[in-house]
Order: structure tokens, then sequence, then C-alpha cells
């Protein structure tokens, strides 16, 4: 099967309203402000996507603009700028980490005709992520800056910056699971976490959702009477209807009651995406990326122990997951309340070194009972149920077949 690589292109910084707002001012660096040289794309803001070949070498295209016609030609180069890069990381609160020389190739020369408003499109190649790219889990981007070359009308700023953002697509292993995973931490349990604000995210492909009460994640502040919990379980609606098929809701539970069921639903035998946040005030939920409902909470629980991933509702293992096939990738935990713009970019795959990112079970060893943490934290997860392992799965498969 052929792999792909998604390259996500994103601006920078904010876009200056209208080009023809240009006026000329006392500055000499600025005499001839209302001619400029800009990317397109970052006019817009837009994202494009391209398919990167596992072997070869992947490319994608920039449009490289005038504000105005000039007389003369005008030879414009791209570079790589790391600084763009960092702004960009602390604007978004990412750990994008520049891609190395020799994995990717830029234009020397960019040219716009004397007379003409554009270049011809701009390619810029992405070769194949090495091995020791793909096994470091880190993300990777190109910051770019627009150059003038040899006296050529100058570049804009704010349009002029542009980070295409690479991920990978990975190629990896999945535990199996029936009738409930029952993933555990030992080190939540004996030296239990607090977090003003969290995340907690996971991957998964379920196969029905005939029963309710079976827990995506649970845990509590490891008090005697355990008043505070947070609960993600497959619960509503207990019949079908035109909206929501039966126990397809990923229902945030909390103590005293406190619920809220989720706008979209999950579909079963395909990769679904669940993340849940806590901002200090207000519990989110998105499924697949897509906000799908806010609960309120003055009295949250903070304190992380008894970590469980894919057990039962209630805790002691009554088989509310009955036969159900369960596939389990991406389980993640976080001190922070990540945006929907961070979730939706890094479902899949996120560097480990992030920050606020504070257990990470990419759940693809291969082999085995025991799944690291990536993060280095050492809150590992185990299981006592029977493990089977599927290979050869693409993040960028919408399903994978249940082995035979």
């Amino acid at each position: 099967m052929k792999r792909k690589n998604y390259i996500k292109i994103w601006l920078l910084s904010a876009v200056i309203a209208g080009l023809g707002a240009f006026t000329s001012c006392d500055n000499a660096e600025y005499d001839v402000l209302d001619t400029h040289a800009f990317i397109k794309e970052a006019l817009s803001g837009t994202s494009s996507k391209v398919n990167v070949s596992v072997d070869g070498e992947s490319k994608t295209t920039l449009n490289i603009h005038l504000s105005d016609l000039s007389t003369t030609d005008n030879h414009y180069k791209l570079v790589v700028d790391p600084s763009v890069l960092d702004e960009f990381n602390r604007q978004n609160g990412t750990s994008y980490i520049t891609l190395p020389k020799g994995q990717y190739i830029l234009p020397e020369d960019i040219l716009i005709k004397a007379g003409e408003y554009n270049a011809e499109e701009t390619e810029i190649t992405l070769e194949a992520f090495s091995d020791e790219m793909m096994k470091s889990g880190e993300s990777y981007a190109l910051p770019l800056r627009l150059v003038a070359k040899d006296g050529a009308l100058p570049a804009m700023d704010n349009t002029g910056s542009f980070v295409i953002l690479a991920e990978s697509t990975i190629r990896f292993s999945a535990p199996m699971f029936v009738g409930g995973a029952k993933l555990f931490s030992q080190s939540y349990i004996d030296n239990p976490e607090t977090y003003a604000q969290y995340t907690i995210e996971v991957r998964f492909q379920v196969s029905d959702t005939d029963n309710r009460n079976r827990a995506v994640f649970s845990t509590d502040d490891g008090g005697s009477d355990k008043k505070r919990y947070i609960l993600l379980r497959f619960e509503d609606p207990n019949a079908e209807n035109p909206d929501h098929p039966l126990h397809s809701l990923v229902q945030i539970q909390l103590h005293d009651g406190m619920y809220v069921n989720p706008s979209h639903h999950f579909e079963v035998n395909k990769w679904q995406h669940l993340a849940v946040t806590f901002d200090g005030m207000n519990y989110k939920i998105y499924v697949n990326g897509v906000d799908s409902g806010t609960l309120a909470c003055s009295d949250p629980c903070r304190t992380f122990t008894s970590i469980n991933w894919f057990t039962d509702g209630d805790g002691n293992q009554s088989g509310w997951w009955g036969s159900c096939k369960i596939l389990v990738s991406e389980a993640r935990i976080w001190s922070v309340a990540r945006s929907a713009v961070q979730i939706q970019n890094s479902m899949v795959q996120v560097s480990p070194s992030s920050e606020g990112l504070e257990a990470y079970w990419r759940l693809n060893e291969g082999e085995g009972k025991n799944f690291v943490d990536a993060t280095g934290h050492n809150h590992s997860l185990t299981t006592s149920k029977d493990v089977v392992w599927v290979h050869d799965i693409l993040s960028t498969d919408e399903s994978t077949a249940w082995p035979e």
C-alpha cells in the first residue's frame, strides 16, 4: 500500500488587510510601498496537502506575486529561517523543529518578469523521511522567508513568511483487544499527579457500540471516597435515533451526576479520535477534532490516579465491552488545555518533547503487554488482557481490517 505524507501549509503571521491600502512614507527603505512581493497563499491563510512518496520525492508549490506591475525583471529566493519557526511555535504552543538539510530542495531563482504580476509556480521538493526521523517521533516543519535578490522590489514581512508543516505518514503496529483493554498505569497509582488544566486524547477503532458504560478513559482524585473523578464512556442514546446510532456517544461524566453528551458520535470499524480538555472552568469534548460540547465545572477532578484506558464504566470489569474488538493508538495526557487547532493538527503524531505533554503512549511496540511512555516520564501502561498485534497500519488509513 502506498504511504502518504501530508504537508500542511500555514500562515505564520497576520495578513495585512488589503494590498491597495499601501501608502508611501518618508523612510527610504519603503519608498515604493505600493509594489512589494508576497506569497499568494499567505493572503488567505489556507493550507494544502500533498501525498509524499515513501521512497522518493514529494512536491508542493507556492505562488510568488507582486502587488503591482514592475518595468524590470525581479528575482527572489526562498530561504530557511528558523526564527520564523520559533515565532510560529511561540504563537501556537507547538514544538516543531526545522527539517534537516538534505530533506528539502528549494529553487535557486524565482523570476517575476517585467510587466507580469507573478512568477511561474514555485516548486518545493520534500524528501521521504529517514528512518531516524520516523523513529524520533518529532514533528517537523520547513520555515520559509521570501528574500529579494539583486535589487529586486522587497518582499512583505508578514506575507513573505510561511511555514510548511511536514506531517509524515507513519507505518505502525497497534494492539487489538477483545472485551476491553484494561490498560492501566501503576506510576499514577504510586505517585498521583495534579494538573490545574489538562487534555486527554486517544485514537482508536471499535467493532461495535452494542453496550453502554464502556469506559474509554477514567481516573479519580485518589481519595478514599473518590468524590472527584472523570469518566469518558460510550453511553447514550439508549435506542437508535435519526441523529445517533445506539450507544455511539462518548460522554463526559463527572461526580454529582454531572455529564455532557457530545453533539457528534463515533462510527464503528473506523479510526476515530477523542479529546477532552479542561481549562480550569470548563470541559470541552472533541470528536475527530470537531468541538462537540462544553460542560462547566466548579469542582473538577485535578489529581490523576488509577489511570485506566478502555475498561468498564463501573471499574470492576463486569463485561460491558462484551465481545467488542478495540484497536488503540496515540493515547496522551497533557497538563495544558489544548486548542482545537492543536488537536486537529496532531491526531496521528506529536513530538514527545511537546510542552505540557505528561504521558504519551504510542502503543506501537509490536509485541508484548507493556507500553512505554514516550515522554520519558516513566508512566508506562500495562494490561492483563490478551493482546493481538496488528501490523502495517498506515496513519492515513481510515479503517483497519480486523484479524481473522
